[in-house]
């Protein structure tokens, strides 16, 4: 069975440290994986024993904010344009000059950013919920392609991206309440599994502003429920690494990401090719996704299509935690997809020694 491994790089850059995951043979074909909000490396194991069990070498960072990564009370050191280089750094003290790249929620920021400033060190690249030309383009771009049928805009202004306006007002207010005592009933929920009349409701994301925090805000504390384990995505040593990894850090990290939307969209404007992406991509969509709502409102979809040259589409039909709550439906997508695709990439040395 594949062993999950835990290291450190330090940068001789910034000094900055950041722990990693990897898992299979260090001559097999790197995938890389880029987690989002609010994640560590280890919410990646179905797909660190699965691809590493195939021949691949498999590596997952911490983000910086999370786990034993580096991270700061200074929301500016959060933009991509100064997060992407760092994660390029660490990538190439692993000796590679080019990874299969696979990103998730805000991982598909530095996901799509290196793909469009930096193509050269893309084989393929994999988004799961978020696609591309979306996020990393700013808050008033996404609010540009709200689904107003599910969110009337006198009612909901800010769509079901409420949640980050509440953060640029208030980004103390989530510190606060993640960081309660009910810190764990508070991850369960977030990491809830997701149902097809959740996917085409409005998302909780939607009435942060108006109840001031999460699942009903602060006030709402003591009534939020306790979720059975199985009732989400996680088992119980992802749980306690993502409790541990808040504990550590605090919330102001993860907060931070949400925090850079003009600088972000300043950034994007610089990618090459006129942001046009010739390598292979893969978009995993989440069908009961009520946040990055892809298959329901195919408008946040426009721009990926027209700017992927080698586009394909798989819908699995998981809430937004699509990797960990359908994990043998995207395991299997993502290696059918690289066997046809990404054809220079497999079976790989270990599994070419053995014919």
């Amino acid at each position: 069975m594949a062993t999950i491994k835990s290291n450190t790089f330090i940068s001789p850059t910034t000094n900055k440290q950041f722990t990693y995951l990897c898992a299979g043979p260090t001559d097999g074909p790197l995938i890389f994986l880029l987690h989002g909000w609010p994640a560590i490396g280890l919410t990646w194991k179905p797909q660190l024993l699965a691809w590493s069990s195939l021949g691949f070498h498999v590596v997952a960072p911490d983000l910086p904010g999370y786990g034993g990564t580096w991270t700061s009370k200074d929301p500016k050191d959060f933009a991509l344009e100064k997060l992407v280089p760092q994660i390029l750094e660490m990538f190439h003290s692993l000796g590679r000059e080019q990874a299969i790249w696979v990103g998730h929620d805000w991982g598909c920021g530095p996901l799509w950013a290196i793909a469009s400033h930096h193509p050269e060190v893309c084989q393929a690249v994999v988004g799961i919920s978020v696609p591309y030309r979306t996020l990393e383009m700013g808050l008033e771009h996404l609010i540009s392609l709200i689904d107003r049928q599910v969110y009337p805009e006198d009612e909901y202004p800010w769509g079901q991206w409420d949640y980050q306006v509440f953060y640029e007002r208030e980004p103390q207010a989530v510190d606060r309440q993640f960081e309660s005592e009910h810190l764990e009933k508070y991850i369960k929920l977030v990491y809830s599994r997701g149902s097809a009349a959740a996917g085409k409701a409005p998302a909780r994301t939607a009435r942060v502003s108006k109840d001031d925090g999460w699942f009903g805000g602060p006030a709402a504390a003591t009534q939020v429920p306790d979720l059975p384990l199985e009732r989400t995505v996680l088992d119980e040593e992802i749980l306690q690494a993502l409790v541990a990894s808040v504990r550590k850090n605090g919330w102001h990290g993860a907060t931070a990401w949400y925090l850079n939307h003009k600088a972000n969209a300043e950034y994007t404007t610089k990618s090459v090719n006129g942001g046009v992406l010739k390598v292979p991509i893969l978009f995993v969509h989440t069908e009961y996704d009520a946040v990055c709502q892809t298959v329901h409102n195919p408008r946040f979809m426009v721009e990926m299509r027209g700017k992927c040259e080698r586009l394909c589409e798989v819908v699995v039909k998981a809430g937004h935690w699509g990797a960990l709550e359908c994990k043998e439906e995207v395991n299997a997508a993502v290696v059918e997809w690289i066997t046809k695709e990404v054809t220079d990439c497999w079976p790989g040395p270990v599994l070419k020694s053995r014919i």
